[in-house]
């Protein structure tokens, strides 16, 4: 019976149901396409890290005491193994097209049924000098198959090698590398393999077989089964997207959260419409729990559509997600009992929202359906033990964030948080109730249209404050995410620049840098450049000596990088690492006495961060003080300054593409650090204004809703206005300026909060390595007001469409 009616209500009027399955899609969606990454992303990088296993029977691992380079070879020799195939591996700098960069060269298997990917095009490296590469990698370099390519391990001199195959793999490892090839096994001549792949002419002997390799393999060599041997990769290397994930589940935890405050809020409007329909059910003898049960029949039914749509829709989102990141080289994978769970969720969390609303619903007497027009429930502002318990827990919060901005303290900041979100759910809506009256005073003063909007908010109070809530969670967010994001980037920025005096820095092993070269940087736009000549040297050590170089720094570059070299009296300054200080056990200005090439040079050393990042250097002195001593020095690096606040992205890509065309130097200097902490960051700012993206869409159905329950409630107030003569532009206007009222308080509360709080995460994350930067991201504060702005006039338009449709004669015959 209760179903029945329930599913009736559902049928007959569709559309009072719409914001609610729309709220839940949301919601659900962001949990089912969390779910969806984290189970796709897993299984790819799980194949990612155990495909070269996939294809043999037992792996051979060399441990670190082996340094024989046939140690596999006695494998060979065991009865039941029919192949053996060592694997190499290398990491080299790559040198090709316009760019350059790292790249990871493995080897491939002799036994074609062990290789575990096919060319797509070309044929498979049968010498030393030919590889095959990765279809994105040759993109990426702007090659393709029939190219020469430089590559270069260390200080050895570069080695050309011809691409004359591509493979499509459909994923990239996260072997910190750029760029991926494959070569055959002599082109790793002299290295000791890490490994080898044995596969065996008897699967079903295959643990005898695994137990005689061991005994045959020298000490410190070991052999696994290949599928044992998979899964401990898989297991290793899963979980490297642990952290996206965890904020992934943030946000929707957000998303649940305002659609549970936009539910709420669009089933009070429901019960508003059917005052009178719920009075006639108490009439004709229906209990209270039989009108709540109603309810919460329909929350679950909107709630199952909703859930149900959002999880597909999620999965798709979230498979899509993985392939953008190139992490879904394994299909689709998601486990059918989290997606339940998802829909579960879904249902529930719109029941939970209904509950409220329920119970108000049984409070209606039957007397009101015997009245000609029903008024609205009435909504007081009430709750002064819940204002006080919400304050007392922001007091806590507030203090347990500053210990954490104090201690530097990340769980500490997270604790804080919650303390801080549960304060304000329980203490916010009843303060923006309270300041909703001063604030309808000021809109009387801006015209009847404002004035009329202000009246109508201070009427319902409560009501409008349970809706900006939506509006305040999402704008928290957005610019705690935004304002972290900025701060994190000023402050990486500031250390770097702090740490890497050098912007850029390209130099060679010890050879004369190419003019060309040198010309070229010094053509980069926002680059001041320097030759730097250097000199062989040898440093005293705790243990042997330590071999390096001096760098003779010209008058210019001193001036402004090192002052302190131009001291004129005793002996020539020499600017070493602080740590190398440290660990001879020297302090600040003691003497040091340096071997350079054949002579010995008494110097002052002294510690400075220009010594350890700028290269392969351990020493920094004045040029002339360097040729005074008659020390010779060579021209092999270029020094770039860049001034403050430059693009350190655009910065690195020209003088990598400088370097590209040089395989004899390497590129050093603050360009070379901090990408990673950037990615991260970027990826957090691109998240934020998702996360926007959502709150507007969210924010819009709760403020779209409570304008449409207004709408009822006065259609005998509009009514007399239109008799009176007031214009459906003006009736417009009203609802407009209810709905951007509501959204730019909600919007300005969001950001009062979101602002310490994203401030308090910087300096909790990164106070320990750097002193932060605090920067308030106004470009993105600014769009979150407009957006704020905007959600508020889209979401009176329907409102106001039907606010204007009420006939003036309405007001007259009631």
């Amino acid at each position: 019976m209760t179903f029945a009616l329930a599913w009736s209500q559902v049928r007959a009027h569709p559309g009072r149901l719409l914001a609610i399955v729309a709220a839940v899609v949301l919601a659900t969606g962001f949990l089912a396409a969390t779910a969806t990454f984290a189970g796709t992303s897993d299984e790819g990088l799980r194949l990612t890290a155990a495909a070269p296993l996939t294809t043999a029977d037992i792996v051979l691992d060399a441990g670190d005491q082996v340094r024989d380079p046939h140690w596999y070879e006695a494998a060979a020799g065991v009865t039941g193994v029919q192949s053996v195939d060592p694997q190499y591996a290398r990491t080299v700098s790559v040198f090709g097209g316009a760019r350059r960069g790292s790249a990871n060269v493995q080897s491939i298997p002799a036994t074609p049924s062990v290789r575990w990917f096919s060319v797509g095009e070309g044929t498979w490296p049968s010498a030393a000098g030919e590889v095959v590469a990765d279809r994105r990698t040759l993109t990426d370099l702007g090659v393709g198959v029939g190219a020469r390519l430089d590559f270069r391990q260390g200080t050895a001199a570069p080695v050309t090698v011809t691409v004359v195959g591509s493979a499509d793999l459909g994923f990239r490892p996260l072997t910190g590398s750029d760029y991926r090839f494959y070569a055959p096994a002599a082109f790793f001549g002299g290295d000791t393999p890490p490994a080898a792949l044995l596969t065996v002419t008897d699967r079903s002997r295959l643990s005898e077989t695994v137990d005689a390799v061991g005994r045959a393999l020298p000490a410190g060599a070991t052999a696994t089964d290949a599928a044992e041997a998979a899964d401990a990769a898989a297991a290793r290397f899963a979980g490297g997207n642990t952290q996206l994930v965890v904020l992934m589940l943030a946000f929707a935890a957000v998303a649940l959260l305002s659609s549970i405050l936009v539910i709420a809020n669009t089933f009070q409007v429901i019960i508003s419409q059917r005052i009178r329909q719920v009075a006639l059910l108490r009439l004709v003898g229906g209990h209270r729990r039989q009108v709540s049960r109603v309810v919460l029949a329909e929350a679950a039914i909107a709630g199952s559509i909703g859930a149900v749509i959002g999880t597909v829709a999620g999965v798709g989102l979230g498979y899509l997600g993985a392939g953008l990141l190139d992490i879904n080289g394994g299909g689709l994978a998601v486990n059918p009992v989290v997606l339940a769970l998802c829909v579960l969720t879904g249902v529930g969390a719109t029941v939970v929202a209904a509950w409220a609303p329920a119970r108000r619903a049984t409070r209606v007497p039957p007397v009101r359906a015997l009245q000609e027009v029903p008024d609205a429930l009435p909504v007081r502002v009430r709750g002064g033990r819940r204002l006080v318990i919400g304050l007392i827990l922001v007091v806590l919060a507030v203090g347990v964030l500053g210990l954490a901005a104090a201690g530097t303290s990340l769980p500490l900041a997270l604790a804080g948080g919650v303390l801080l979100a549960a304060g304000l759910l329980i203490a916010l809506p009843l303060g923006i109730a309270l300041l909703l009256p001063p604030a309808a005073r000021g809109l009387e003063r801006l015209g009847v249209a404002a004035g009329l909007a202000g009246s109508n908010l201070r009427q319902n109070a409560r009501r409008t404050a349970s809706a900006t809530m939506a509006v305040v969670v999402g704008a928290a967010l957005v610019t705690g995410l935004a304002v972290a994001s900025a701060s994190g980037r000023a402050t990486v920025e500031a250390d770097l620049e702090a740490r890497y005096p050098v912007a850029a820095g390209v130099h060679t092993d010890g050879a004369a840098i190419d003019d060309r070269t040198v010309e070229a940087l010094a053509g980069i736009t926002g680059l001041t450049t320097g030759t730097v000549a250097t000199a062989a040297a040898t440093f005293p050590a705790a243990g042997k000596p330590t071999p390096a170089r001096i760098a003779a720094l010209p008058a210019d570059l001193a001036g402004r990088l090192a002052p302190e070299l131009a001291t004129s009296a005793g002996d020539p300054v020499l600017l070493v690492p602080g740590a190398y200080l440290t660990a001879r056990g020297l302090h600040d200005g003691a003497p040091l006495t340096v071997r350079v090439k054949d002579r010995d040079v008494r110097f002052t050393a002294r510690g400075s961060r220009l010594a350890d990042t700028t290269g392969q250097l351990l020493g920094v002195a004045a040029a002339d003080r360097l040729a005074a001593a008659g020390v010779r020095t060579v021209p092999t690096a270029v020094w770039g300054i860049a001034p403050a606040g430059f693009d350190r992205e655009t910065l690195a890509a020209d003088v990598n593409a400088v370097a590209a065309r040089d395989a004899g130097v390497e590129v050093g200097g603050g360009i070379t650090e901090g990408g990673d902490i950037m990615n991260v960051l970027s990826i957090l700012l691109g998240l934020s204004l998702g996360m926007l993206a959502v709150t507007v869409v969210i924010a819009l159905l709760g403020i779209a809703n409570l304008l449409g329950l207004s709408v009822i409630e006065r259609a005998r107030e509009m009514a007399l206005l239109r008799a009176l003569g007031t214009r459906r532009g003006r009736l417009r206007a009203m609802v407009a300026v209810e709905a951007v009222t509501i959204t730019l308080v909600g919007t300005v509360a969001g950001i009062v909060i979101g602002v310490p709080v994203g401030l308090v995460g910087v300096i909790a994350a990164v106070g320990r390595q750097a002193e932060p930067v605090i920067m308030l991201a106004w470009p993105q504060l600014g769009l979150v007001l407009v957006a704020a702005a905007v959600t508020g006039v889209l979401a009176s338009l329907a409102p106001a469409r039907r606010a204007t449709r009420i006939a003036p004669a309405e007001g007259l015959v009631r």
